[in-house]
């Protein structure tokens, strides 16, 4: 039976011997959620005081095995609870936790930071302590490229997770972790991302992590027909799927966001009521435990998943009498829990469907062969045949991202 290694650090000091168990979460639970942030929280052997060693703001460092590039995550100690033995027999423990990136940069504050109007992946690296910004220098940032929605030129004060979840609902792509340095992926990135090889199934094989709990949910608060997206400084737009909200009745969502422009902000809009307006439509909950997978699956799945940063993977499930289906899925959040015995993930897993911006003869996003306009860009694209023309103030690699 494959079984994962784990180290932890305090600092440079390895503490590994000390941890009894261990529970990290990352990331959300759900497409429409915002970045709250994780953390990693461990109980340890305290006998003679040996959590005094680990104090306030202390880098503790998570890995499976750093060397070979699998899962490595940096937290900040934030709280430590004593559990001492009644009469100072027995053995005592401590209860660490300690936050990640996102978590932590919500206790970062930004007063009066001159934002200039830009690319969104780019407009928060005005945050980097490297521009002059609030971050701290051991919270480095990193994007995977510049083209994609444009954010709005702004004073801003307040914290800096609020002002990455307002990048993020007006982007629409997904944020990253690792070791401490966050990735913003923008949508056009998460679909550039070929699915990882190694695959979620029923059953365990050398490509093939298998699941022990499956949970296929529908979209229930996730089923949008109208849809409100509030720029900031800028009218609000609505957008509503009539053919939806006609079958199945009213199903509202707003979200505040940075849309540099009224278009863009209605694109947004008209995205999430198109893209979320079938209530069936599912996401997945999945349980892994390492016991019981294949070695070679095991190592690979570690590697490309969690020592990288493409969230792009593939499951196949079935349905009660239904045969296999095959679903692109993305990592939305996951709990990870350690203990000497065994290490067991649970996965929260959106269809890749919610990336991609392009929806076959849709009026809005897709329609083949007809006319209409896509302003969920900093672009502005004409689709129809025999071909479609652009007009991109930022145009360096718009048409090659989409193939042209």
């Amino acid at each position: 039976m494959p079984k994962l290694t784990w180290t932890v650090l305090n600092g440079a000091t390895d503490i590994t011997s000390k941890v009894l168990s261990m529970t990290i979460t990352q990331g959300r639970e759900k497409y429409f959620d915002n970045y709250s942030g994780g953390s990693c929280t461990f109980t340890i052997d305290n006998t003679n005081d040996y959590a005094q060693n680990i104090v306030y703001g202390n880098v503790i460092t998570a890995t499976t095995d750093i060397l070979n590039n699998e899962f490595t995550c940096y937290f900040w100690v934030q709280e430590i609870d004593f559990q001492d033995y009644p009469g100072n027999t027995g053995l005592p423990l401590a209860t660490v936790t300690a936050v990640d990136w996102i978590s932590r940069s919500g206790r970062v504050f930004a007063n009066a930071l001159v934002l200039p109007e830009e690319q969104c992946s780019v407009q928060f690296n005005e945050f980097a302590a490297t521009e002059g910004g609030p971050l701290p220098a051991d919270m480095l940032y990193q994007f995977t490229n510049e083209d994609d929605s444009v954010a709005s030129a702004s004073t801003y004060t307040g914290s800096v997770n609020n002002y990455l979840n307002l990048l993020a609902m007006t982007e629409r792509g997904y944020i990253s972790l690792r070791e401490n340095i966050l990735y913003f992926i923008q949508r056009s990135g998460v679909a550039a991302y070929p699915p990882i090889a190694t695959t979620f199934g029923p059953t365990s094989s050398t490509v093939t992590i298998a699941y022990d709990t499956f949970d296929r949910i529908q979209n229930g608060l996730q089923f949008v027909n109208t849809a409100t997206v509030s720029p900031e400084g800028l009218t609000e737009q609505t957008a509503v799927n009539t053919t939806s909200l006609t079958a199945y009745g009213p199903a509202s969502y707003s979200v505040t966001t940075v849309d540099y422009t009224v278009e863009q902000a209605l694109g947004n809009a008209q995205w999430v009521a198109t893209n979320f307006s079938e209530p069936a439509t599912l996401h997945f909950r999945i349980s892994i435990n390492d016991l019981s997978q294949n070695a070679t699956a095991l190592t690979s799945w570690m590697v490309q998943c969690w020592g990288a940063i493409n969230p792009v993977n593939t499951i196949s499930y079935q349905i009660p009498g239904g045969s296999l289906t095959w679903v692109q899925v993305l990592t939305e959040g996951f709990t990870i829990n350690v203990t000497p015995a065994q290490t067991r993930f649970d996965l929260n897993l959106s269809p890749l469907q919610y990336y991609q911006f392009f929806i076959l003869d849709d009026p809005v996003f897709g329609m083949l062969g007809g006319a209409g306009t896509i302003v969920y860009d900093q672009a502005v694209i004409t689709y129809d045949q025999p071909g479609w023309v652009y007009n991109d103030t930022n145009a360096d690699d718009t048409a090659a991202r989409l193939g042209w």
